[in-house]
């Protein structure tokens, strides 16, 4: 049986495309969980909004009442 060598060139790529390669996913990591603070601080908007629209359709109809009974 031949003993076979790997070439030193074919390890050292394949350790600098592993290197790369967890570069890569921790940096998508950190951009994944900013996103989820970002969408976590829109939710906390989006309730401020939805209560205000609620608030202006009671004010709107109680408005409408008061004016209807001032007729």
């Amino acid at each position: 049986m031949q003993s076979q060598k790997i070439p030193l060139t074919v390890i050292i790529t394949i350790l600098i495309q592993t290197v790369t390669l967890v570069w890569w996913l921790a940096k998508l990591d950190l951009r994944v969980h900013m996103h989820d603070k970002i969408i976590e601080q829109n939710q906390k908007i989006v309730e401020i909004i939805y209560r205000l629209e609620e608030r202006v359709k009671s004010l709107t109809e109680e408005l409408n009442e008061l004016e209807a009974n001032q007729r």
